[in-house]
C-alpha cells in the first residue's frame, strides 16, 4: 500500500515539473515576442526602416522643391526608385525566422509606414511620372518622346526670351519668329496625349511645360490671333459660296420674265372654269 502510494506521489512530481518546464518554455517566448516589438528588433529591419524613412524624407523634400514649376518626375526619379526599392526589400526581408513585414506593417490603425509609402505613391502616379521614362531596362531613362519634347520645348523657351525685349513691346515681332516653334511643340504634345487635355495619358512635367508656353503665347503674347487669321478666312468664303445660291434664285425671281407670272395667273384654267360654271348657272 506504502509503495502504491509512494509511486502515486513519484508520478504527481513527474507531471508538475513537465508543466513547469512547459509553463518556463511559454513564459520564454512571450518574453522574446514582447522584447522583439518593444527593444530587440533585428538590426537588419532596423537599418532597412531607417533607410526608408531616409529615401522617403529625401522624396518628399524634392517633390516639394520641383512643385513650382513642376519638374518633380525628371528630378526626383532617385529619390523614388530608391524608396521604393527600399519599401519593397522591407516587406521581404526575414532575419533568423522573423519577417520585418510582421514588425512594421498592420499592427494598428495609425500604420504609419504604409501610410507614407501609400501618399508618396499617389504623387507619384497623379502626376503621371512613368509616362516620362522607359522602363524596359533595370533602371529607368528619359523616353525618346520625353527627350525630343525637352528639346523642342527648350528651343521654343530660348526664342522667346532672346526676342522679347524687357518693355514687351514687339510681341509681333516673337510670333512671327517662333511661331514655328510653338507649332511643332503644341503637334508633338497632341501627339502624346490620348484625349485633348492630355491629364491621364502625359507626363506632369509635359503638362505642366505645355500649359505654361501656351498661357505665355495666348496671354502674353497674343500671338494666336496670328493662328486664327486663316480661319477667319475660310470661315469667310464658305459664307460668300453659301450665300450665292440665295442670291441666284432672288436674282432670278425679281429680275426675269417670271415677275409677269401673277398676270398669268389671272387667266388660269382654274379662272376659266370658274368663268364657264358661272355662265352655265345664269342660263
Amino acid at each position: 500500500m506504502k509503495i502504491h502510494i509512494f509511486a502515486i506521489f513519484l508520478l504527481n512530481v513527474c507531471i508538475s515539473i513537465i508543466h513547469a518546464g512547459d509553463a518556463g518554455v511559454e513564459g520564454y517566448k512571450i518574453l522574446t515576442t514582447t522584447n522583439l516589438f518593444i527593444n530587440d528588433q533585428p538590426v537588419e529591419c532596423l537599418k532597412l526602416l531607417d533607410s526608408f524613412a531616409e529615401y522617403a524624407s529625401n522624396f518628399t523634400m524634392c517633390s516639394i522643391k520641383y512643385a513650382r514649376p513642376v519638374r518633380l518626375c525628371e528630378k526626383c526619379i532617385d529619390e523614388y526608385v530608391m524608396f521604393t526599392s527600399k519599401y519593397k526589400e522591407l516587406l521581404a526581408t526575414v532575419v533568423n525566422g522573423t519577417s520585418c513585414r510582421e514588425i512594421y506593417f498592420s499592427l494598428d490603425r495609425l500604420d504609419v509606414i504604409l501610410e507614407y509609402h501609400d501618399n508618396i505613391l499617389s504623387i507619384w502616379n497623379k502626376g503621371n511620372c512613368n509616362e516620362c521614362y522607359d522602363w524596359t531596362e533595370s533602371t529607368p531613362v528619359l523616353s525618346n518622346n520625353t527627350i525630343l519634347f525637352k528639346k523642342i520645348f527648350n528651343e521654343t523657351v530660348t526664342c522667346i526670351k532672346t526676342t522679347i525685349n524687357p518693355a514687351g513691346n514687339n510681341s509681333d515681332e516673337v510670333c512671327s519668329r517662333c511661331m514655328e516653334f510653338y507649332i511643332n511643340l503644341d503637334k508633338l504634345y497632341k501627339s502624346l496625349s490620348k484625349d485633348s487635355i492630355g491629364l491621364d495619358s502625359v507626363c506632369f512635367d509635359i503638362l505642366d511645360s505645355m500649359n505654361t508656353t501656351r498661357a505665355v503665347w495666348s496671354k502674353d503674347l497674343n500671338c494666336c490671333k496670328r493662328l486664327k487669321s486663316p480661319e477667319t478666312i475660310f470661315f469667310w468664303c464658305t459664307g460668300i459660296i453659301a450665300f450665292l445660291p440665295i442670291m441666284f434664285y432672288a436674282m432670278v425671281r425679281y429680275l426675269s420674265p417670271l415677275r409677269d407670272l401673277p398676270r398669268a395667273l389671272k387667266e388660269s384654267r382654274f379662272k376659266q372654269s370658274f368663268l364657264r360654271s358661272s355662265r352655265e348657272g345664269i342660263n
